[in-house]
């Protein structure tokens, strides 16, 4: 070996500065690529997205306050139907009674009673139904007889035996009816 190769290979490599990775210049994105949005627009976005999740949340709420209501109020008819019709023989005793012969002042009293239940029943909104003459309705009425009269037409309430009542549209109690043939 020379002296100037020993030379190479006794003396330390000078050291090179290190240069930062390159970075790709920037580019105006392609016709593929979307661009990259702006933080305002981010902003809309995030507006938009909470303010439909608040309707959808509203809308829902709404609808769950509706249910509520309807459930609410068909418990309370619920309630007052059945309530109401444990007192129904009470007032179909009370009705049989006025029709015997009795002393005045006991009838009077009576009466009195009768009228009561009456007015409390239609403060429930239960309103009694069936009358002779009516047309036969079988979502209203119970037939339990038929009988022949030449006065009514067929399929008419001839006789009503124990009267009906009804809450609104819910049938509390059937009226039970004789009809004509």
């Amino acid at each position: 070996m020379s002296h100037e190769e020993e030379k190479d290979l006794n003396t330390p490599e000078q050291e090179q500065p290190e240069t930062e990775p390159q970075t790709e210049p920037q580019t105006e994105p392609q016709t593929g690529e979307a661009p990259q949005p702006t933080r305002e627009e981010e902003l809309e976005q995030q507006l938009r997205e909470t303010d439909d999740r608040y309707k959808r949340v509203l809308a829902e709420y709404q609808n769950f306050r509706s249910r509520s209501l309807k459930e609410r109020d068909g418990i309370w008819q619920d309630a007052v139907a059945s309530t109401v019709s444990s007192f129904l023989p009470v007032i179909d005793t009370l009705e049989r009674a006025l029709e015997q012969e009795t002393d005045e002042n006991y009838r009077k009293s009576l009466e009195l009673i009768a009228r009561q239940y009456g007015e409390c029943l239609e403060h429930l909104g239960v309103k009694p139904y069936g009358q002779r003459g009516d047309a036969f309705d079988p979502n209203l009425h119970n037939a339990v007889m038929m009988a022949e009269d030449e006065e009514l037409e067929p399929n008419t309430v001839a006789e009503v035996l124990l009267k009906g009542y009804i809450l609104g549209e819910r049938v509390v109690r059937h009226a039970m009816v004789k009809v004509s043939d």
